[in-house]
C-alpha cells in the first residue's frame, strides 16, 4: 500500500486533488490553508491511510460498488439506481437550496435516531464552507443551502471515529462520497466500523476560494445571502438584490484539474443522490440508489416532510 509521498506525487503535485478533506487530520504532515493542501514534511509511511482513501488514487470502483450497492441495477450514464423522483419539502426552511430535500432527510436521520451524528458542510457567511459534525436538529436547520467553494469537510471523519460514533449520516459532493466509501472499504480490521448512510449532491465543479475575492471586488460593501446555480451561470443574492454572473465569468475560478478529472457528477455511490430539478425551480431531483436510501426516503414521506411527484421521462433522459 502506498503512503504520503505517493499521495504528494500522484495527487497533490499532479493537481488532481478534489479537496474532499478525507486525508486531513489523519496525518500531522498534511495541512490546508483554504483550498490549498500540502504535505509539510516528507512522509515515508508505507501503508498510509491518506492514499488508501483518496478518491483520486487508483481504485477498483466496481468492487466498491458491489460492496455498497450490490443489488442496484446499473445505468451507464447516472450510475446504479432504483428510482428517480421529483421532490420538494412540504414546509420550507429559511435559506434552503432548491426543494430543501436534503435538510429534511437529515432531520429524519436525527429525529428517528437512525444515526448518532450527521456530517455536512455549513457556513457562517453563505460563502466560506465549514465542516459541521452535529446531532442537533436546530443547528442543522441553520446550515441550509449549498456551498459552492471547495470544502474539505470530510476531515471530520476522524473526529467522528475518535468520538466513538457508531452511525453517521454524511452529505457531500460525489468525490466526497467516493472518499467515504474508500475509507470504509479499506478500513483496517482493528478499527471499529461506522454504519454509514450517504447523501450525495450533484456536482459539475467546485470553485476556488479566490472566488471570494472576485465577489468582494464586484460587490463591495454588500453581503452575500445565497448562491443559486443556473444552467448559464449563477444567481447571486445579496442584501441589496440579485445579480446574474455568467458561466464565462465563473469558469476561471473552477478547480480545473481536480474537477475536470472527475467522472461522477451524480454521486453514483451514495444511498440517495440529490440535485436541482432545473426546469422547475424549487424542486429537487432525487435518485434512490440503495434499500437503505429508499427506507430513509419513505420515512421522510410518511412523516409528511416531502412532496413527491413522478419524474418526467424527458427529464430522466436529459439527466
Amino acid at each position: 500500500m502506498s503512503g504520503g509521498m505517493e499521495l504528494k506525487n500522484d495527487v497533490l503535485n499532479a493537481g488532481v486533488c478534489a479537496l474532499c478533506g478525507a486525508c486531513l487530520d489523519w496525518c500531522p504532515y498534511i495541512k490546508n490553508i483554504e483550498d490549498h493542501l500540502v504535505l509539510s514534511f516528507d512522509c515515508n509511511v508505507p501503508q498510509g491511510r491518506c492514499y488508501s482513501l483518496c478518491p483520486r488514487t487508483y481504485t477498483d470502483w466496481a468492487a466498491v460498488k458491489n460492496r455498497y450497492l450490490p443489488d442496484t441495477p446499473n445505468n451507464s450514464e447516472i450510475g446504479p439506481y432504483f428510482k428517480v423522483y421529483k421532490v420538494q419539502a412540504k414546509k420550507s426552511i429559511e435559506g434552503q437550496q432548491n426543494g430543501g430535500t436534503v435538510t429534511h432527510l437529515l432531520k429524519i436521520l436525527l429525529e428517528e435516531g437512525l444515526v448518532e451524528r450527521v456530517l455536512l458542510t455549513s457556513s457562517d457567511d453563505a460563502i466560506s464552507p465549514t465542516a459541521l459534525l452535529t446531532k442537533d436538529v436546530a443547528e442543522l436547520e441553520k446550515s441550509t443551502g449549498s456551498r459552492f467553494l471547495a470544502a474539505p469537510s470530510f476531515r471530520k471523519l476522524i473526529t467522528a471515529q475518535e468520538e466513538g460514533v457508531e452511525s453517521l449520516g454524511v452529505v457531500g459532493r460525489p468525490c466526497q462520497i467516493q472518499a467515504v466509501r474508500k475509507w470504509d472499504f479499506n478500513k483496517r480490521p482493528e478499527r471499529p466500523a461506522i454504519d454509514l448512510i450517504c447523501i450525495g449532491l450533484f456536482c459539475m465543479w467546485s470553485l476556488n476560494w479566490d472566488f471570494k475575492d472576485f465577489l468582494a471586488a464586484r460587490f463591495p460593501n454588500d453581503e452575500v445571502v445565497k448562491i443559486v446555480m443556473l444552467e448559464d451561470g449563477i444567481e447571486l443574492v445579496t442584501k441589496s438584490g440579485s445579480s446574474h454572473i455568467s458561466a464565462e465569468e465563473i469558469r476561471p475560478y473552477t478547480r480545473p484539474a481536480g474537477c475536470n478529472y472527475c467522472l461522477d457528477m451524480t454521486a453514483e455511490l451514495a444511498d440517495i443522490s440529490v440535485g436541482a430539478f432545473e426546469i422547475d425551480p424549487g424542486w429537487n431531483t432525487v435518485v434512490i440508489r440503495s434499500s437503505k436510501g429508499q427506507d430513509l426516503f419513505d420515512k421522510a414521506i410518511s412523516r409528511g416532510y416531502l412532496v413527491v411527484e413522478v419524474y418526467p421521462e424527458d427529464e430522466l433522459n436529459r439527466l
